[in-house]
């Protein structure tokens, strides 16, 4: 692994809670490379959060244990009061949100409670990373090595790097054994949209209630995407950007006005 010249300073959330597999992890790879990290963790489970805020009741922030705190609001409402009442608004040198357990891939970034997290990083001009792995089917085995070997040195070089225009890095692990990845991807965001399905069902007193199922459309995937990367045993890595503008739209209603 890589050294740094100095021990960053790195502050770590998640959207799956502070009992996550994935940020008990994503804990001892960052021991490794810096001693200087606090951890500011929704207290629950908030897959789909997106980049939520809350603003229609009080936060509670509690102490679990040296730098580790939990807080029973949005993986966005994390980044928030650890900025301002924890670190006192010192930025830190990184942000990382993450490991989700599951992809964040496609379309899902824009519900992903991981990279809603690091979305608002990179609004605040911080460095900032959302981290996910792939879920293993039924039977297959959970497989962390790949993680442990190739993300440290991912984290180093993001915080080596002096590129400003892409300031929020979107990565993706397969769940397979070391011989089998093929390196790493930068790529692009595929497209899948949600397909899911309400099944209605009913509570105790015969009153319906609706749960959205986690499909996802099949459109053909193209090359060098997030999906196709994952699909093809690549770790994945999609640099993203705050800036949603259709830029595209202006240049064209330009040319139409000039007609």
């Amino acid at each position: 692994m890589t050294k740094l010249d100095k021990e960053p300073l790195i502050l770590i959330t998640n959207d799956d809670g502070i009992e996550s597999l994935g940020l008990k992890e994503i804990i001892k790879i960052i021991k490794k490379i810096t001693a200087n990290y606090i951890v500011v963790a929704p207290e629950s489970n908030c897959s789909g959060y997106g980049h939520s805020i809350t603003l229609s009741r009080p936060l509670r922030l509690n102490l679990i244990s040296k730098n580790f705190y939990s807080c029973d609001g949005t993986p966005t409402d994390c980044i928030m009061i650890a900025i301002s009442k924890i670190l006192k608004n010192r930025k830190p040198d990184l942000i990382i949100s993450g490991i989700n357990i599951g992809e964040n891939i496609g379309d899902d970034v824009t519900y992903s409670g991981t990279v809603g997290a690091a979305f608002e990083g990179a609004l605040l001009n911080i460095k900032s990373m959302a981290i996910s792995k792939i879920r293993p089917e039924e039977k297959e085995k959970d497989n962390w090595k790949v993680i442990r070997k190739f993300i440290p040195n991912i984290i180093i070089n993001f915080l080596d790097s002096t590129k400003k225009n892409s300031n929020l890095l979107n990565v993706n692990v397969p769940n397979i054994s070391e011989k089998l990845l093929k390196g790493i991807k930068y790529t692009i965001l595929a497209r899948r949209k949600p397909k899911g399905n309400f099944i209605v069902r009913k509570d105790s007193k015969g009153i319906p209630y609706y749960w959205l199922t986690t499909e996802r459309s099949k459109e053909k995937i193209k090359l060098n995407t997030d999906i196709w990367a994952i699909n093809n045993n690549f770790i994945s890595v999609t640099p993203l950007n705050i800036d949603i503008t259709d830029y595209n739209y202006i240049k064209e209603i330009k040319g139409e006005n000039n007609k």
